[in-house]
C-alpha cells in the first residue's frame, strides 16, 4: 500500500511538472529515474535575457531615447513587462505564491495582446516613411516582425489554452521568450559590425533552434507535455524559412508589403 501511494504521488508530481526524479523501491534496489526539467527554475534565464537586451537595445535605443518615436517607446515599455513576467511568474511558483501568479497571469491577458498591435503599429509606422532602397530592407524587417508576431500570439495562445494543464501551459510560455533571441542578438551583432556580408539571421534563427532542440533534449523523460517543443521547433523553422532562403523577394510579399504600408494605421 505504501508503495502504491509513492507511485500516485509520483504520477501526480509529473502530471505538474513533466515528472520527478524518485527513487522506488523494487526487490531491495534503488530505481533512479531521470530528473525532468523544472520550469519554476527558469526565472534567473529569463533574467539573463532581459539583462542581455538592455544590452543589445544600448545602442539603437536607449542611449537616445528621447529622439525614439512614441511607437518604439510604447514597444519598448510592452516588451520589458512581459520579460519581467516572465522572470517574476516562475519564482512566484518557486515561493508557492499561487495567488500572486494568477494575478499576473491576468495581466497578460492585456500586456500580451498589446504587445502584438504596437508591434504592428511600429512596423507600420517604418515602412510607411520608407521609400526606395529602405523600402526594399523594410520588406524584409517587416517579414521578421510578423513572423515573430506569429509565433509570439500562438505561443502564447496555446498557453493560455492549456493554462489548466501545467506542464503544458509553461512549454508554451517558454516558447513565448523564445522569440526574443532573435531580435536581441541580431541588435549585438549589429554592434559588432554593421555591414555583415552574410544573413545574421542564419546565426540568430540558428541559435533559437539549438535551444529548442536543448530543451526537447532535456524534456525527453516527462510524462506529459513532451511533444510542445519538438512540435514548436517545426513551426519555428517552418517561420524561419523565407527570411533564410530570400522568398521575402517574392512579388507576392512585396505587394503585400505596399498594401501593408498604404493602410491608414499610423
Amino acid at each position: 500500500m505504501a508503495n502504491r501511494k509513492l507511485i500516485l504521488a509520483t504520477g501526480a508530481a509529473g502530471d505538474q511538472g513533466g515528472s520527478v526524479a524518485h527513487q522506488l523501491p523494487r526487490k531491495g534496489k534503488a530505481v533512479n529515474l531521470p530528473r525532468p526539467l523544472n520550469f519554476s527554475r527558469s526565472g534567473p534565464y529569463f533574467a539573463a535575457m532581459f539583462l542581455m537586451a538592455l544590452v543589445a537595445f544600448w545602442p539603437s535605443y536607449l542611449s537616445k531615447v528621447f529622439s525614439a518615436s512614441t511607437y518604439t517607446h510604447v514597444h519598448a515599455f510592452l516588451a520589458a513587462s512581459w520579460m519581467l513576467m516572465l522572470v517574476v511568474q516562475p519564482m512566484l511558483i518557486r515561493a508557492r505564491r499561487l495567488a500572486w501568479h494568477r494575478l499576473v497571469g491576468r495581466i497578460s491577458y492585456v500586456v500580451a495582446p498589446l504587445m502584438v498591435v504596437s508591434i504592428v503599429l511600429l512596423a507600420h509606422s517604418r515602412i510607411s516613411m520608407a521609400s526606395g532602397e529602405a523600402f526594399a530592407v523594410q520588406t524584409y524587417i517587416l517579414y521578421l516582425q510578423a513572423s515573430l508576431t506569429v509565433l509570439f500570439s500562438s505561443s502564447y495562445a496555446l498557453a493560455i489554452y492549456k493554462r489548466r494543464v501545467a506542464a503544458l501551459h509553461a512549454r508554451f510560455m517558454v516558447c513565448t521568450a523564445l522569440t526574443m533571441i532573435d531580435p536581441v542578438v541580431i541588435r549585438i551583432l549589429f554592434w559588432i559590425d554593421r555591414t555583415p556580408s552574410w544573413n545574421y539571421q542564419w546565426l540568430t534563427f540558428g541559435l533559437t533552434d539549438l535551444v529548442l532542440v536543448a530543451l526537447i533534449w532535456l524534456d525527453r523523460n516527462s510524462r506529459v507535455g513532451r511533444i510542445v517543443f519538438p512540435a514548436m521547433l517545426a513551426v519555428f523553422l517552418l517561420m524561419q524559412v523565407p527570411a533564410l532562403f530570400g522568398l521575402t523577394e517574392a512579388p507576392q510579399w512585396q505587394a503585400f508589403a505596399r498594401w501593408f504600408a498604404a493602410l491608414p494605421l499610423t
